[in-house]
Protein backbone atom coordinates (compact mmCIF):
# COMPACT_ATOMS: atom_id res chain seq x y z
CA UNK A 1 0.00 0.00 0.00
CA UNK A 2 1.41 3.41 -0.94
CA UNK A 3 0.72 6.73 0.76
CA UNK A 4 -1.97 7.74 -1.76
CA UNK A 5 -3.90 4.52 -1.13
CA UNK A 6 -3.67 5.19 2.62
CA UNK A 7 -5.27 8.59 2.10
CA UNK A 8 -7.99 7.24 -0.21
CA UNK A 9 -8.93 4.57 2.34
CA UNK A 10 -8.90 6.97 5.32
CA UNK A 11 -12.03 7.85 7.28
CA UNK A 12 -11.23 11.55 6.91
CA UNK A 13 -11.47 11.42 3.13
CA UNK A 14 -14.64 9.29 3.23
CA UNK A 15 -16.35 12.01 5.26
CA UNK A 16 -15.36 14.75 2.81
CA UNK A 17 -16.21 12.56 -0.18
CA UNK A 18 -19.82 12.26 1.03
CA UNK A 19 -20.06 16.05 1.27
CA UNK A 20 -18.75 16.41 -2.30
CA UNK A 21 -21.31 13.94 -3.66
CA UNK A 22 -24.11 15.73 -1.82
CA UNK A 23 -22.90 19.11 -3.13
CA UNK A 24 -22.33 20.30 0.44
CA UNK A 25 -18.58 20.88 0.38
CA UNK A 26 -17.56 24.41 1.30
CA UNK A 27 -15.58 26.47 -1.22
CA UNK A 28 -12.89 26.84 1.47
CA UNK A 29 -11.41 23.86 3.31
CA UNK A 30 -8.81 23.96 6.09
CA UNK A 31 -6.88 20.72 6.68
CA UNK A 32 -5.16 20.54 10.07
CA UNK A 33 -2.30 18.12 10.75
CA UNK A 34 1.12 18.14 12.40
CA UNK A 35 2.32 16.12 9.41
CA UNK A 36 2.91 18.74 6.69
CA UNK A 37 3.83 16.21 3.99
CA UNK A 38 0.70 14.16 4.65
CA UNK A 39 -1.70 17.14 4.70
CA UNK A 40 -0.27 18.42 1.38
CA UNK A 41 -0.74 15.04 -0.30
CA UNK A 42 -4.21 14.83 1.27
CA UNK A 43 -5.00 18.22 -0.28
CA UNK A 44 -3.94 16.98 -3.72
CA UNK A 45 -6.07 13.83 -3.41
CA UNK A 46 -8.98 15.98 -2.24
CA UNK A 47 -8.51 18.23 -5.28
CA UNK A 48 -8.78 15.13 -7.46
CA UNK A 49 -12.04 14.14 -5.77
CA UNK A 50 -13.46 17.63 -6.25
CA UNK A 51 -12.65 17.65 -9.97
CA UNK A 52 -14.05 14.11 -10.30
CA UNK A 53 -17.24 14.96 -8.36
CA UNK A 54 -16.40 12.59 -5.50
CA UNK A 55 -15.02 9.73 -7.56
CA UNK A 56 -11.76 8.10 -6.41
CA UNK A 57 -10.88 7.06 -9.96
CA UNK A 58 -7.22 7.70 -10.75
CA UNK A 59 -8.00 9.26 -14.10
CA UNK A 60 -6.19 11.98 -16.06
CA UNK A 61 -7.34 14.70 -13.66
CA UNK A 62 -5.99 12.76 -10.71
CA UNK A 63 -2.68 11.84 -12.32
CA UNK A 64 -1.97 15.38 -13.48
CA UNK A 65 -2.70 16.78 -10.03
CA UNK A 66 -0.24 14.33 -8.49
CA UNK A 67 2.38 15.50 -11.01
CA UNK A 68 1.63 19.18 -10.26
CA UNK A 69 0.75 19.69 -13.93
CA UNK A 70 -3.03 20.22 -13.93
CA UNK A 71 -3.84 23.67 -15.39
CA UNK A 72 -6.83 24.16 -13.07
CA UNK A 73 -5.11 23.19 -9.81
CA UNK A 74 -2.70 25.87 -8.61
CA UNK A 75 -0.30 25.25 -5.74
CA UNK A 76 0.98 28.00 -3.44
CA UNK A 77 3.19 29.40 -2.01
CA UNK A 78 5.76 29.58 -4.75
CA UNK A 79 8.44 30.41 -2.18
CA UNK A 80 8.78 29.63 1.53
CA UNK A 81 5.61 31.40 2.68
CA UNK A 82 2.51 32.95 1.15
CA UNK A 83 3.09 36.60 0.23
CA UNK A 84 0.61 39.40 -0.46
CA UNK A 85 1.41 39.13 -4.17
CA UNK A 86 0.49 35.43 -4.08
CA UNK A 87 -2.87 36.19 -2.45
CA UNK A 88 -3.62 38.93 -4.96
CA UNK A 89 -2.86 36.47 -7.77
CA UNK A 90 -5.15 33.84 -6.24
CA UNK A 91 -8.02 36.34 -5.97
CA UNK A 92 -7.65 37.38 -9.62
CA UNK A 93 -7.20 33.81 -10.90
CA UNK A 94 -10.26 32.58 -9.00
CA UNK A 95 -12.48 34.65 -11.31
CA UNK A 96 -10.87 33.27 -14.48
CA UNK A 97 -12.70 30.34 -16.10
CA UNK A 98 -11.09 26.86 -15.85
CA UNK A 99 -8.99 25.65 -18.75
CA UNK A 100 -9.65 21.91 -18.74
CA UNK A 101 -12.05 21.01 -15.92
CA UNK A 102 -15.27 22.66 -14.75
CA UNK A 103 -13.69 23.85 -11.47
CA UNK A 104 -10.58 25.68 -10.30
CA UNK A 105 -8.73 24.69 -7.14
CA UNK A 106 -6.07 26.57 -5.20
CA UNK A 107 -3.98 24.56 -2.73
CA UNK A 108 -2.12 26.69 -0.18
CA UNK A 109 0.22 24.57 1.92
CA UNK A 110 1.54 25.54 5.36
CA UNK A 111 -0.94 28.39 5.49
CA UNK A 112 -0.10 29.03 9.15
CA UNK A 113 3.34 30.23 8.00
CA UNK A 114 1.73 32.99 5.91
CA UNK A 115 2.09 36.67 6.67
CA UNK A 116 -0.99 38.20 8.29
CA UNK A 117 -1.29 40.68 5.42
CA UNK A 118 -1.28 37.80 2.91
CA UNK A 119 -4.03 36.02 4.83
CA UNK A 120 -6.14 39.19 4.94
CA UNK A 121 -5.88 39.59 1.17
CA UNK A 122 -7.72 36.29 0.72
CA UNK A 123 -10.79 37.44 2.63
CA UNK A 124 -12.42 38.81 -0.52
CA UNK A 125 -12.46 35.44 -2.26
CA UNK A 126 -13.52 33.69 0.96
CA UNK A 127 -16.41 36.07 1.68
CA UNK A 128 -17.77 35.94 -1.87
CA UNK A 129 -16.26 32.82 -3.47
CA UNK A 130 -16.67 32.59 -7.25
CA UNK A 131 -18.77 29.66 -8.40
CA UNK A 132 -16.71 26.49 -8.88
CA UNK A 133 -13.56 27.97 -7.29
CA UNK A 134 -12.19 26.12 -4.26
CA UNK A 135 -9.43 26.88 -1.76
CA UNK A 136 -7.75 24.05 0.14
CA UNK A 137 -5.51 25.30 2.95
CA UNK A 138 -3.20 23.15 5.08
CA UNK A 139 -1.79 24.06 8.47
CA UNK A 140 -0.20 22.48 11.52
CA UNK A 141 -1.08 25.24 14.02
CA UNK A 142 -4.60 26.56 13.56
CA UNK A 143 -3.97 29.32 16.12
CA UNK A 144 -1.70 31.01 13.56
CA UNK A 145 -4.56 31.21 11.06
CA UNK A 146 -6.58 34.42 11.38
CA UNK A 147 -10.00 33.93 13.05
CA UNK A 148 -11.63 35.65 10.06
CA UNK A 149 -10.14 32.96 7.81
CA UNK A 150 -10.96 30.05 10.15
CA UNK A 151 -14.60 31.10 10.43
CA UNK A 152 -15.02 30.95 6.65
CA UNK A 153 -13.54 27.47 6.19
CA UNK A 154 -14.79 23.97 6.78
CA UNK A 155 -12.17 22.60 9.16
CA UNK A 156 -10.95 18.99 9.18
CA UNK A 157 -8.42 17.76 11.72
CA UNK A 158 -6.72 14.86 9.98
CA UNK A 159 -6.33 11.75 12.10
CA UNK A 160 -3.14 9.78 12.39
CA UNK A 161 -2.92 6.76 10.12
CA UNK A 162 -4.44 3.67 11.82
CA UNK A 163 -1.89 1.09 12.90
CA UNK A 164 -3.11 -1.51 10.40
CA UNK A 165 -2.74 0.93 7.48
CA UNK A 166 0.69 1.97 8.71
CA UNK A 167 1.80 -1.67 8.87
CA UNK A 168 0.58 -2.23 5.29
CA UNK A 169 2.38 0.90 4.11
CA UNK A 170 5.64 -0.15 5.76
CA UNK A 171 5.41 -3.82 4.74
CA UNK A 172 8.61 -4.92 3.04
CA UNK A 173 10.38 -1.60 3.60
CA UNK A 174 13.82 -1.41 5.17
CA UNK A 175 13.90 -0.33 8.82
CA UNK A 176 10.12 -0.67 9.09
CA UNK A 177 10.18 -1.48 12.82
CA UNK A 178 12.26 1.60 13.58
CA UNK A 179 10.12 3.84 11.38
CA UNK A 180 6.86 2.54 12.89
CA UNK A 181 8.03 3.50 16.37
CA UNK A 182 9.37 6.90 15.31
CA UNK A 183 6.66 8.22 12.99
CA UNK A 184 3.89 8.17 15.63
CA UNK A 185 1.20 7.44 13.04
CA UNK A 186 2.24 10.28 10.72
CA UNK A 187 2.79 8.71 7.35
CA UNK A 188 4.49 11.76 5.84
CA UNK A 189 7.12 11.47 8.54
CA UNK A 190 7.38 7.74 7.85
CA UNK A 191 8.12 8.52 4.21
CA UNK A 192 10.86 11.00 5.17
CA UNK A 193 12.45 8.58 7.64
CA UNK A 194 12.54 5.89 4.95
CA UNK A 195 14.89 8.09 2.91
CA UNK A 196 17.53 8.35 5.66
CA UNK A 197 20.12 5.67 4.88
CA UNK A 198 21.88 6.10 8.23
CA UNK A 199 18.68 5.55 10.26
CA UNK A 200 19.73 2.10 11.63
CA UNK A 201 23.08 3.56 12.72
CA UNK A 202 21.41 6.54 14.43
CA UNK A 203 18.96 4.25 16.18
CA UNK A 204 21.68 1.90 17.41
CA UNK A 205 23.82 4.85 18.53
CA UNK A 206 20.99 6.29 20.61
CA UNK A 207 20.07 3.01 22.26
CA UNK A 208 23.73 2.17 22.87
CA UNK A 209 24.00 5.38 24.88
CA UNK A 210 21.25 4.02 27.14
CA UNK A 211 22.35 0.40 27.29
CA UNK A 212 26.12 0.25 26.68
CA UNK A 213 27.71 3.55 27.75
CA UNK A 214 29.04 2.93 31.25
CA UNK A 215 32.05 5.23 31.71
CA UNK A 216 33.53 8.54 30.58
CA UNK A 217 36.22 6.62 28.65
CA UNK A 218 33.56 5.62 26.12
CA UNK A 219 32.32 9.17 25.53
CA UNK A 220 34.86 10.01 22.82
CA UNK A 221 33.88 6.93 20.80
CA UNK A 222 30.16 7.70 21.04
CA UNK A 223 30.78 11.37 20.38
CA UNK A 224 32.76 10.72 17.20
CA UNK A 225 29.99 8.57 15.76
CA UNK A 226 27.44 11.29 16.40
CA UNK A 227 29.60 14.15 15.10
CA UNK A 228 30.02 12.21 11.85
CA UNK A 229 26.20 12.32 11.53
CA UNK A 230 25.66 15.76 13.03
CA UNK A 231 23.06 16.73 10.39
CA UNK A 232 20.75 14.23 12.11
CA UNK A 233 21.48 15.37 15.67
CA UNK A 234 17.83 16.35 16.28
CA UNK A 235 16.68 12.90 15.12
CA UNK A 236 19.24 11.26 17.42
CA UNK A 237 17.84 13.28 20.34
CA UNK A 238 14.30 12.25 19.38
CA UNK A 239 15.27 8.55 19.33
CA UNK A 240 17.03 8.89 22.67
CA UNK A 241 13.97 10.61 24.14
CA UNK A 242 11.68 7.82 22.94
CA UNK A 243 14.11 5.31 24.42
CA UNK A 244 13.70 7.01 27.79
CA UNK A 245 9.92 6.80 27.38
CA UNK A 246 10.26 3.07 26.76
CA UNK A 247 12.39 2.73 29.90
CA UNK A 248 9.65 4.48 31.85
CA UNK A 249 7.01 2.23 30.30
CA UNK A 250 9.01 -0.86 31.28
CA UNK A 251 9.21 0.37 34.88
CA UNK A 252 5.44 0.85 34.87
CA UNK A 253 4.74 -2.51 33.19
CA UNK A 254 3.40 -0.97 29.99
CA UNK A 255 4.01 -1.54 26.28
CA UNK A 256 6.89 0.08 24.39
CA UNK A 257 7.33 1.79 21.02
CA UNK A 258 10.30 -0.40 20.11
CA UNK A 259 9.47 -3.95 21.25
CA UNK A 260 12.41 -5.43 19.31
CA UNK A 261 14.87 -3.84 21.78
CA UNK A 262 12.78 -4.35 24.92
CA UNK A 263 15.13 -7.04 26.25
CA UNK A 264 18.08 -4.64 26.06
CA UNK A 265 16.18 -1.95 27.94
CA UNK A 266 14.89 -4.36 30.58
CA UNK A 267 18.48 -5.43 31.27
CA UNK A 268 19.47 -1.86 32.23
CA UNK A 269 16.17 -0.55 33.60
CA UNK A 270 17.39 -0.78 37.21
CA UNK A 271 20.27 1.56 36.36
CA UNK A 272 17.80 4.38 35.73
CA UNK A 273 15.76 5.80 38.58
CA UNK A 274 12.60 7.77 37.75
CA UNK A 275 14.45 10.93 38.75
CA UNK A 276 17.34 10.07 36.40
CA UNK A 277 14.95 9.57 33.47
CA UNK A 278 13.35 12.98 34.09
CA UNK A 279 16.74 14.69 34.49
CA UNK A 280 18.11 13.13 31.29
CA UNK A 281 15.00 14.19 29.38
CA UNK A 282 15.68 17.73 30.55
CA UNK A 283 19.28 17.43 29.32
CA UNK A 284 18.01 16.40 25.88
CA UNK A 285 15.69 19.40 25.71
CA UNK A 286 18.55 21.73 26.59
CA UNK A 287 20.82 20.12 23.99
CA UNK A 288 18.26 20.85 21.26
CA UNK A 289 18.13 24.51 22.34
CA UNK A 290 21.94 24.76 22.48
CA UNK A 291 22.15 23.43 18.93
CA UNK A 292 20.53 26.62 17.65
CA UNK A 293 22.82 28.97 19.58
CA UNK A 294 26.13 27.10 19.56
CA UNK A 295 27.96 26.09 16.38
CA UNK A 296 30.27 23.73 18.26
CA UNK A 297 28.18 20.59 17.92
CA UNK A 298 31.07 18.41 19.12
CA UNK A 299 31.10 20.21 22.48
CA UNK A 300 27.31 19.93 22.78
CA UNK A 301 27.43 16.18 22.15
CA UNK A 302 30.33 15.51 24.53
CA UNK A 303 28.74 17.55 27.32
CA UNK A 304 25.42 15.78 26.80
CA UNK A 305 26.95 12.30 27.05
CA UNK A 306 29.03 13.21 30.12
CA UNK A 307 26.00 14.76 31.81
CA UNK A 308 23.92 11.63 31.12
CA UNK A 309 26.55 9.52 32.90
CA UNK A 310 26.67 11.97 35.79
CA UNK A 311 22.91 11.98 36.22
CA UNK A 312 22.78 8.17 36.20
CA UNK A 313 25.41 8.08 38.95
CA UNK A 314 23.95 10.84 41.12
CA UNK A 315 20.31 9.74 40.79
CA UNK A 316 20.76 6.04 41.54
Amino acid sequence: MDIIDCIISSNDLSLIKDEIKKGMLSNAVLLISKDDSYSFLFAKVLAGLILNNGSEEKNENFERIMLDSHPDVKIYPQKEKLLVADSEEIVLESYVLPVQADKKIFIIKNFDNSMESAQNKLLKVLEEPPKNAYLILTCSNINLVLPTIRSRCNKYELAKIPQESLVKYLYGQKNSEIIKGLCDGYIGKAEQLGKITSLPFLFESAFSVLTDMKSSKQVLTFSKNLVDNKEYFSLFIEILSLGLEDLLSIKNGKGVKFPFVRDRLEAVAEEYSLKAICEIQSLLNNAVKEQFYNTNITLIIENLLLNILEVKYICK
